[in-house]
């Protein structure tokens, strides 16, 4: 990993040591999440982006580019403004399909079917069908857009919006990339400040750089973080997808990002008890991080501030700022970037596309 940007600060740092931090011009961010106190993350300046793009991509390391969005932002901030306006109204019941509909009414491509919610699914709040046409014709069925919460937590107010198609549990997606570009498509035409960074002629160029191939980028999540809220530590390895940006258009969140191999190797170190019998070598500490099932690993990699603060020493921290841009870098099950998120201060809003 690169040397540490930020510092870790204990969960019990004083008011008075906090303050005195404020005030010789540092940041202090606190990684709060549904409970769960991990710390704090101190940045005493804003980080530079890095030169070796390439290097960090082909080792599964996150790839922060602060700023890089900051042009976007000033052209799409009417539309930034309306899409955490949006946010707030569905925090207090308004219909995603009365948001959503809207959005759409400029044009004549897609067209909202209907709307269902899953009841097997406790975060899901409600998901939207659509389909595009051409004139009469339909020329792809069954494409959606999706209000969940991110967690099933009444405490956590952090909400997403994903575009896909098909059936969920079919995992459709995985197989028919004719549709994929519809699904993507909607997503543009409800929310304009998707060019932020499709738009972004010289990012987009140095992402097909990366990946050695022109890039699409798919399944499509709208984010707004809530204060206190956010994801556990998880991965985003599908099949095909060479990796994912996440871009920060409002508001501020925090990260824990590392190498899946590197996590291992921290859960090793860590590990005590039963789990540290279950990870002593290499491999099963691998197998182990793959099973969700598993409370002592969920526990340590989400739950322990000691865990966090291995991690922010080790350089795997980063606070995310209007503008900023994180690259998750993807290369198959083992070899791909894990990483956790923190809601921090207001409610933020966010885009995040799997690059295929």
């Amino acid at each position: 990993m690169p040397e540490p940007s930020l510092e870790y600060l204990s969960p019990t740092v004083s008011e008075p040591e906090r303050r005195r931090l404020h005030d010789d011009g540092a940041t202090l961010v606190a990684l709060r999440r549904r409970g769960h106190d991990h710390g704090f993350l101190v940045r005493r300046s804003r980080p530079e982006q890095p030169e070796d793009l390439a290097t960090l991509w082909r080792d599964d390391l996150p790839i922060h580019l602060p700023g890089v969005l900051d042009g976007g932002l000033e052209v799409f901030a009417d539309e930034i403004r309306e899409s955490l306006a949006m946010f707030e109204r569905l925090r207090r019941g308004a219909r995603f399909l009365h948001e959503l509909e809207p959005r759409l009414e400029h044009q004549q491509r897609f067209r909202p079917t209907g709307s269902t919610v899953d009841r097997s699914d406790e975060r899901e709040i409600e998901k939207i069908w659509m389909s595009a046409v051409d004139g009469e014709a339909t020329v792809a069925d069954e494409l959606w857009a999706k209000l969940s919460w991110i967690a099933n937590d009444e405490s956590d107010q952090s909400l997403r919006i994903s575009f896909s198609f098909g059936v969920e549990q079919l995992e459709e997606w995985r197989e028919d990339a004719d549709r994929a570009p519809f699904a993507d498509a909607v997503c543009e035409e409800a929310f304009p400040e998707c060019l932020t960074i499709t738009g972004h002629v010289p990012l987009v160029e140095a992402l097909e750089d990366l990946l050695a191939a022109r890039v699409r980028f798919s399944e499509r999540i709208v984010y707004s973080n809530a204060n206190g809220g956010g994801a556990v530590f998880h991965h985003d390895a599908e099949p095909h997808q060479r990796g994912v940006i996440f871009g920060q258009f409002a508001g501020r969140t925090a990260w824990l990002a590392v190498p899946k191999r590197s996590l291992a190797e921290h859960v090793q170190a860590q590990a005590r008890g039963d789990l540290a019998k279950r990870v002593a070598s290499p491999a099963a500490a691998l197998t182990v991080l793959d099973d969700e099932s598993d409370r002592e690993r969920f526990e340590l990699l989400n739950t322990n501030a000691a865990f966090t603060e291995r991690l922010v020493d080790s350089g795997a921290a980063f606070i995310l700022e209007p503008g900023d841009a994180l690259l998750l870098p993807n290369h198959g099950p083992d070899d791909t970037c894990w990483h956790s998120v923190f809601g921090v201060g207001r409610a933020s809003l966010a885009h995040s596309y799997g690059m295929f």
